[in-house]
């Protein structure tokens, strides 16, 4: 059987990363596609759906990093809130842990299966937030020693095919959209000074190399025009690698 598709969309918060999977979404859906969503599953179980839940029956799951159930919740509600004081290196481990948990229980079966995968975020997040944290802490933690972390390790051996970069001139712009958004996360990171941070790593030549040398197609595409520019482009992605 031939192995789905795994598209990552990784970029800084606020950027519109939504707007894009919405819109891989809405396109398979156009072709009679059935899809999973497994960020509203976890919401309403309190747990990853199996394998077994998806293969089957549905063409397409739709999942989010860090999850909503396990430690992706412990994540959520605690490692990356603005009181919380928990290190980049704690943070990082606890990530690849839920990351690696999420590969092995869903991802990976589903997508031997023929499923296809679009995701938010993944190991791409952890290489460039993590490092920027750990330096406002004063101290060093390097992206290879972040993908040398057992779970990062694992997930590094299955990468992406796609992973899809929302970029924007104006980093403020972001700031703005996450302060008008319904979703309140009260997210250490989801501030000015550290969105201009770590906006030049998603940009970097060694961020995009790192993911060439895996073997995963990286594609930059524009999400500062506007919501249907955006889709637009979305749409153009999906006809020519999803389709």
């Amino acid at each position: 059987m031939k192995r789905g598709k795994f598209v990552v969309v990784d970029g800084l918060d606020g950027v519109g990363k939504g707007v894009f999977l919405e819109a891989f979404v809405d396109e398979a859906v156009k072709e009679g596609k059935l899809v999973f969503d497994v960020d509203l599953f976890e919401q309403k179980n309190g747990r990853l759906p199996s394998s077994s839940e998806v293969i089957g029956t549905y063409d397409v799951v739709k999942t989010s990093e860090p999850t909503y159930s396990g430690i992706g919740k412990i994540i959520r509600e605690e490692y990356t809130k603005k009181e919380s004081s928990y290190s980049a290196r704690i943070v990082a481990e606890a990530f690849a842990l839920g990351r690696r948990i999420l590969y092995e229980e869903l991802l990976l079966p589903v997508l031997k299966a023929g499923v296809d995968v679009y995701q938010s975020r993944s190991f791409s997040t952890s290489i460039v937030f993590q490092p920027q944290q750990s330096a406002t802490e004063g101290s060093s933690f390097s992206v290879a020693e972040i993908l040398s972390i057992p779970g990062n390790k694992f997930c590094l051996e299955h990468p992406m095919d796609f992973l899809v970069v929302p970029t924007l001139n104006n980093v403020a712009e972001v700031v703005s959209r996450f302060e008008n958004r319904d979703k309140k996360d009260n997210c250490k990171y989801e501030n000015l000074e550290f969105q201009l941070k770590v906006k030049p790593y998603y940009e970097s030549e060694e961020f995009k190399q790192l993911f060439i040398s895996l073997g995963v197609k990286v594609v930059y595409l524009d999400a500062g025009v506007s919501v249907e520019y955006s889709q637009q482009q979305a749409r153009e992605f999906y006809k020519q690698n999803l389709k």
